[in-house]
C-alpha cells in the first residue's frame, strides 16, 4: 500500500525552507495553532481526550531504512510450456 505523503519527500520540502531562512527546525517541534485546534475534541464525545496521532516534527526522525525485497521464484507447477496444447 502507497503511503499519501512520501516522508522521504516531506523531510526534503521542509530541509530546503529551513536552508531558505522560511523557517527554523526549531519552529517545526511545536505544532501549529491548526493541529492544536483540530486536535481539541468535545470531553462529552472523548472522555479521556484525543488520544491520536502525537505531533512529531519529521526533521528530527531517523530515516527508515527500505526493507531489502526478495525475488519471487518462479514456480511451474500450474503450466508446462512445452506440452502440447489438446485444441
Amino acid at each position: 500500500m502507497l503511503r499519501p505523503i512520501d516522508p522521504v519527500a516531506l523531510r526534503a520540502i521542509l530541509r530546503r525552507g529551513v536552508e531558505r531562512g522560511l523557517w527554523t527546525a526549531e519552529q517545526l517541534d511545536r505544532p501549529s495553532p491548526g493541529w492544536i485546534d483540530n486536535t481539541r475534541v468535545s470531553s462529552r464525545a472523548f472522555r479521556n481526550g484525543y488520544q491520536g496521532i502525537a505531533y512529531r516534527n519529521p526533521l528530527r526522525d531517523q530515516p527508515t531504512q527500505p526493507q531489502p525485497v526478495q525475488p519471487v521464484q518462479n514456480q511451474q507447477t500450474d503450466y508446462d510450456p512445452t506440452a502440447e496444447f489438446p485444441f
